[in-house]
């Protein structure tokens, strides 16, 4: 996907939504298993490390 057609308004709320809705699932997730932070971290450093590997 190209960002060159989006405007820097339009790709900060993007960015904001996307946060906010990774920080939701997160919360979600530790609510229903009672993980620690760090399982929480390690989740999304392979979350990273996927769209890292695809790039």
């Amino acid at each position: 996907m190209s960002n060159s057609s989006l405007s820097s308004e339009e790709l900060n709320q993007i960015c904001e939504d996307a946060f906010v809705n990774v920080k939701e699932a997160c919360m979600r997730l530790q609510e229903r298993t009672k993980c620690s932070n760090q399982v929480v971290v390690k989740m999304l450093n392979n979350v990273a490390e996927y769209y890292i590997l695809q790039g």
